[in-house]
């Protein structure tokens, strides 16, 4: 099932690289060009030559933690675009063990991963930590919104929860109303309760909000399933 995924670090870090390649002075400057490379590959979506570029950045320099921290991170997300989910995951667990505290936007992100390699059980005990430590979004003590209860509801979908992942999917939109994917995911939840009404609903909500440029032909034969066209 493809859904679209809540990301944040990978640009933040990206420009964090940049701006820090840029301040450096000779002859480190010439070996930080790697670490430019990188993000400059994953903007450009040359996945395999970020990969090479972030690997040189981290073997060629002597960096600081928190800017070891970021590369791993924009590799983490470069091999997940690539489709090589167990090292997305280590790549980003070894940027968060950098990072050294915690940061519930990147257990969120490590959750999407965890998913993706085929380990739902440990994605949502993933989100399942934010939620009893009360780390929202903006860190801890600031509230849940819909990235929170949307990869609770992925996870608790991909265990076969179903009635549970609706009723976070719910709780995310009331937050986040806009959010289309939210609608297609608690459709797709609907859909396995057999739920075909509300389903329906969702579908019908999802294609006349979604920006249809990210909707691929999965979500359009769903859609067709219940004959619901693309306005």
């Amino acid at each position: 099932m493809l859904i679209m995924n809540f990301r944040w670090p990978a640009l933040i870090a990206c420009s964090v690289i940049l701006t820090g390649c840029a301040g450096m002075q000779n002859p480190q400057r010439a070996n930080l060009a790697h670490c430019g490379n990188q993000f400059k590959a994953y903007k450009a979506q040359s996945y395999p030559l970020a990969l090479q570029e972030g690997d040189l950045c981290l073997k060629e320099n002597t960096l600081t933690v928190s800017f070891q921290s970021l590369v791993y991170a924009v590799q983490a997300e470069t091999y997940s675009n690539l489709k090589r989910f167990p090292e997305a995951v280590a790549a980003k667990e070894k940027s968060m063990q950098l990072a050294g505290k915690p940061d519930p936007r990147a257990n969120l992100d490590l959750s999407a991963m965890y998913r993706d390699a085929g380990n739902p059980k440990k994605a949502l005990e993933l989100v399942q930590y934010n939620l009893d430590n009360e780390l929202g979004e903006a860190g801890k003590g600031s509230g849940f919104h819909m990235p929170t209860y949307y990869h609770l509801g992925l996870a608790l979908t991909d265990l076969g929860q179903y009635r549970e992942a609706a009723e976070a999917f719910s709780t995310g939109l009331q937050r986040q109303p806009d959010y289309a994917w939210g609608y297609y995911a608690r459709g797709i939840a609907y859909d396995h309760l057999g739920d075909r009404a509300d389903a329906k609903a969702d579908f019908t909500k999802f294609s006349q909000i979604v920006d249809k440029k990210y909707v691929m032909e999965e979500h359009k034969a769903k859609l067709a399933d219940y004959k619901i066209p693309m306005p």
